[in-house]
């Protein structure tokens, strides 16, 4: 069974734009096409678009995306496919650590403006001449 591309749209809560960027981008399987040209997906296009949308959620780059999804199609046994996921899913894990530690620098830079905000109460309430 194919479904088409409102369909897939619907159901992954990604725009049609949105598909056809991540088939541009390769990391969609170019769909099948119907006489008329209209695409019909397999339905594991929604598993696979399921990843690269938790992916592309948290902040990861379509090159870690990539990573990932070709560490399950870029290998010829269980072995390299389970190798190529681990490296795959260090380099995730790696890429949420710097994450984390730019959100915490992100974090105290508000609390030292909230701080100076605050250290300046009570403020009077006069106009501000712009």
């Amino acid at each position: 069974m194919s479904l088409p591309i409102g369909e897939v749209s619907r159901r992954s809560g990604l725009s049609p734009d949105a598909l056809r960027f991540y088939e541009r981008e390769g990391l969609l399987p170019p769909p099948r096409r119907t006489a008329g040209g209209a695409r019909r997906y397999d339905p594991a296009a929604l598993d696979q678009l399921q990843v690269i949308s938790a992916l592309r959620a948290v902040g990861f780059s379509l090159d870690h995306v990539r990573r990932l999804l070709d560490a399950k199609s870029g290998t010829s046994t269980v072995r390299e496919r389970i190798a190529a996921a681990r490296s795959a899913l260090d380099d995730l894990d790696l890429a949420l650590d710097e994450k984390e530690r730019a959100l915490s620098e992100a974090r105290a830079r508000l609390r030292a403006w909230r701080d100076e905000l605050d250290a300046g109460e009570p403020w009077p309430d006069t106009p501000v001449d712009c």
